[in-house]
């Protein structure tokens, strides 16, 4: 049966209210719209449950360590009642499991990433990484994930500027492979991981597609810009 339309909908309460005592509409239509909202609510939390789950399951494809697996599976009912009270951005990623470079080297990680067959690398020194924003040492969730499209043709250096304005963050090194592991934004564009550096406080990491299409994970200076980048970002961690 499809939806009905507005008229429609009149028509059948205004029947439905005749033959009702006018003391029991009011509480009667309360009712139903807390039904309603109790649906909704319940069926987003089934969402985020899939979305958690199939996260979890993507780690183990990939080879992360039964521990880590375990520390973030155990997060589960945390991060599922946290993302069902965010206000999630028209087409952001409620959430993604983070495993920072204390846990795993940007090697490891980047091998977690896939263009189709190809597998992601890196050649950065890891001990050369270093994050410009507060992230925590052990496996954890960032929130609200914009993979870096509203920032496109930015450079770090004017992509920090905006996310300040809007009061989120840019993503780390650690965050961005979670991003390209978890999701396909590879297919569309690049991602600078604005909320790190390499060596300086001008050299940003990013990911990209290099010339066999494999995942890689290089740096670029602070300043520059290109139209197939863009600085990913989250509201919380």
């Amino acid at each position: 049966m499809g939806k009905l339309c507005k008229d429609q909908l009149v028509g059948k309460l205004v029947a439905l209210f005749k033959e009702t005592d006018q003391s029991h509409i009011d509480d009667a239509v309360t009712q139903a719209k807390g039904q309603l909202t109790d649906e909704a609510k319940q069926a987003k939390r089934n969402d985020l449950e899939k979305l958690f789950d199939s996260q979890i399951e993507t780690l183990k494809d990939r080879g992360v360590p039964e521990q880590i697996v375990e520390i973030l599976q155990n997060q589960k009912g945390a991060v599922v009642k946290k993302a069902s009270e965010m206000a999630i951005g028209d087409g952001n990623i409620p959430f993604l499991p983070v495993i920072p470079r204390s846990f795993r080297s940007p090697y490891d990680l980047m091998a977690m990433v896939r263009n189709g067959s190809k597998v992601g690398y890196t050649y950065l020194n890891p001990t050369k990484i270093s994050d410009v924003v507060d992230a925590p040492s052990e496996p954890y969730y960032i929130y609200d994930v914009e993979d870096g499209n509203s920032t496109r043709g930015k450079s770090p250096e004017n992509a920090e500027k905006i996310l300040k304005q809007q009061k989120r963050s840019p993503l780390t090194a650690a965050e961005v492979t979670a991003l390209t592991t978890h999701t396909d934004v590879l297919s569309r564009h690049y991602v600078w991981a604005t909320g790190s550096r390499f060596e300086s406080a001008d050299k940003v990491p990013h990911v990209f597609l290099d010339s066999g299409g494999r995942p890689k994970l290089v740096w670029n200076y602070v300043d520059r810009s290109n139209g197939r980048w863009g600085s990913a970002s989250c509201s919380s961690r």
